[in-house]
């Protein structure tokens, strides 16, 4: 198969080298950019197109790896193109957006599918390296789905299939785990700053516990990885952290409580018993 891509920014670098490097056949790049296909077709020598015809001629897979909000453009190009046949199959990166995004093109007959990298992209170069333990999520129609496996059988990448009736929340799932994870953290790292604590050595000292955290996570799951007054059901120590930052921080009061709260209904009738779960209940209300 030959695989081109719309748009060669990181995602679509990257993913270029990382096919690249699994011995895939690229076609080449259309980009708005100049430099930008320029810098994707030297990364992975490959061809610049300058229309979008000639890339989907010369390709059997096509991927929009541009940002979301132009991907719908690109349908409607390809639309008035009329250049997609039912020997095409054509593929979405986007996290939130489901195939139905697709569907002036159903008539065309190829195969449509959307697959999602779980992983951030920084660097191409840096972001082929991470693909190589990349898990991908799937949806879409059938043809679009065995061609996709197909080159994750190729890759030896794992992967999940959902319904694209569940795409957004999938999205809203994986912004709370990258996204507010680093909110999470910033909050944490904002506080110990009020106490007198430098930065870097901020970084330095709780990056480990984060670590560790994240480790025991993987290894035993959310529920055994927890540790702290919560699971202890330590009611004195939850109600001084309220007093402090009810006095000295209050702005982190309605988080400290929200999570808490989220915490306690995650282990109910697993770390706590009934009595303790509402004892610490009534303290973070």
């Amino acid at each position: 198969m030959k695989i081109g891509f719309i748009g060669a920014g990181k995602v679509g670098t990257a993913m270029g080298i990382f096919f690249k490097q699994n011995s895939l056949t690229l076609s080449g790049y259309l980009s708005r950019s100049e430099t930008s296909s320029q810098g994707a077709a030297d990364a992975t020598d490959a061809t610049i197109f300058s229309d979008l015809p000639s890339l989907v001629t010369a390709s059997e897979v096509i991927f929009i790896t541009t940002g979301d909000d132009q991907i719908s453009a690109v349908i409607n190009q390809l639309v008035q193109t009329s250049c997609l046949t039912e020997q095409h199959t054509l593929v979405h990166t986007s996290g939130a957006l489901s195939t139905d995004l697709f569907d002036p093109l159903l008539t065309s007959g190829c195969g449509l599918c959307s697959l999602h990298p779980i992983m951030s992209f920084s660097d191409p170069f840096t972001a082929a390296q991470n693909l190589k333990q990349t898990v991908f999520t799937l949806e879409g129609n059938e043809k679009g789905l065995a061609e996709v496996q197909r080159i994750l059988q190729i890759t030896g990448n794992p992967y999940s299939v959902i319904d694209k009736g569940d795409k957004v929340l999938y999205h809203a799932a994986a912004c709370i785990l990258s996204n507010y994870l680093v909110t999470l953290i910033d909050s944490g790292f904002e506080l110990l700053k009020s106490t007198g604590i430098a930065t870097d050595e901020i970084v330095r000292a709780f990056m480990p516990l984060i670590s560790a955290t994240l480790s025991n996570i993987e290894r035993s799951g959310t529920v055994n990885a927890l540790t702290g007054p919560l699971v202890r059901g330590d009611e004195n120590t939850i109600s001084k952290h309220i007093e402090a930052l009810k006095t000295q921080a209050p702005e982190f009061l309605a988080l400290y409580q929200t999570m808490g709260l989220a915490t306690i209904e995650m282990i109910k009738d697993k770390r706590i018993d009934a009595e303790t779960y509402d004892h610490l209940k009534n303290q973070l209300k």
